[in-house]
């Protein structure tokens, strides 16, 4: 064995990653390495050495200043490779277009260690991409083809674990930003679940970390359902000019129709997972409990990026299909995908995307080429369009 720092990589410096992850862990005692492609905003992160998060609960708030940190240089992936292959726990948080090069890198990494580090690696995946331990573990495995101890210290010392990521992060207000570049404000009151079937050695002892049983299933759950709420809660807040999230608690309208799609995906996945009744109902009661009272949410920064929330495999057409697949018809679930047709932001690539293909070419081919729906899947074709050309007319009146 090879004596270490109790230290935590974290690829990724965005708003999860220095904020929730970076934050549960600083305060266990780690000292956080950060990698991020950034490279000039990591050099700056590197120069000021430290920064601020602004923990929010729903009574209470609070601040940190992370000052125990170190930055890898991200001109090159050598020290990525030469991070990876010293410490024994890495956080991933980053997006799915990252994860082919990061997985080549901890293979290259695994190469190092097998000779230098008998330590368990533990790949903490702290992202939504549906299938990501999946993904990682064919990768690794296939950039370590025909290095038969490289693959035999892989399957034995490192373990590929899905997060569950209940706690939010997002940009600082101009104030708080103003007194410190890298501030990030994280809402707490949730945890954040590691898988413990595919953890490797002794569980982690972090306040806020939940050592969790088919994290590979729950996170179905927790994108179908909690994301979805959030995100539909932002599409339905933007066609009423809203600019806060907080601002769509107190609408009635909207509170209604995102409980019905809450509802919808959560039976779906229910159907389809058959989770403990009483962890269900203590999930079910986690998510509708949420409120944003105390935190200055933008609905802007959770619709953003809607083609890919759109998609066949995320939080909105994923459980309706199960539904469907489980013979009802997601009558508010597709409400919301109609909400996401309707979004429109000028500061948002993708939104100007979608509405000016279905002002062009229709509602029914938009959805066909956004939510990859096929002939067969005509029932919720018909329905998402139905439920578009109602809110349009509604809007227009």
């Amino acid at each position: 064995m090879v004596n270490r720092d109790k230290s935590i990589l974290i690829i990724g410096a965005g708003n999860i990653g220095r904020g929730v992850i970076g934050g549960l862990f600083y305060k266990a005692g780690y000292k956080l390495v950060f990698y991020d492609i950034s490279i000039s905003r990591m050099k700056q992160l590197n120069e000021q050495g430290h920064y601020l998060i602004k923990r929010v609960w729903p009574d209470k708030k609070e601040r940190i200043v992370v000052d125990k940190l170190k930055v890898v240089d991200s001109s090159n992936e050598k020290g990525l490779i030469d991070a990876i292959s010293k410490v024994n726990l890495v956080a991933c948080c980053v997006y799915q277009g990252a994860f082919e090069s990061i997985c080549r890198n901890i293979a290259k990494a695994i190469k190092i260690r097998m000779n230098v580090n008998s330590d368990y690696l533990n790949i903490l995946l702290c992202v939504n991409s549906l299938g990501a331990p999946d993904y990682f573990n064919e990768q690794i495995e296939a950039n370590l083809s025909g290095n038969k101890e490289a693959l035999s210290y892989f399957y034995q010392r490192v373990g590929i674990c899905q997060a569950l990521v209940g706690m939010a992060a997002m940009p600082s207000t101009p104030e708080l930003l103003a007194e410190d570049s890298f501030a990030v404000t994280t809402r707490m009151g949730g945890s954040v679940g590691i898988d413990k079937e595919t953890f490797r050695g002794n569980n982690l002892e972090v306040e806020g970390i939940e050592m969790v049983s088919r994290a590979k299933e729950k996170i179905y759950r927790k994108v179908y359902t909690g994301n979805m709420k959030h995100c539909m809660t932002a599409f339905m807040g933007k066609a009423k000019n809203y600019k806060y999230i907080e601002e769509c608690d107190n609408d009635k309208f909207i509170q209604k129709c995102v409980a019905g799609a809450f509802n919808e995906a959560e039976e779906a996945v229910q159907r389809e997972f058959n989770f403990d009744e009483n962890e269900r109902q203590s999930w079910r009661q986690s998510i509708l409990g949420i409120k944003n009272s105390n935190i200055k949410d933008e609905i802007a920064r959770v619709s953003a990026n809607p083609i890919t929330k759109l998609n066949r495999e995320n939080r909105f057409v994923g459980p309706a299909l199960l539904w469907i697949k489980h013979n009802i018809l997601p009558f508010y679930l597709s409400k919301g995908i109609a909400y996401g047709f309707l979004y429109r932001d000028e500061k948002d690539k993708e939104s100007i995307e979608i509405t000016d293909y279905v002002e062009k070419n229709g509602i029914e081919k938009a959805i066909r080429k956004y939510c990859g729906l096929r002939d067969e899947e005509w029932m919720l074709i018909d329905l998402i369009k139905k439920q578009y050309e109602e809110i349009k007319f509604s809007i227009l009146q």
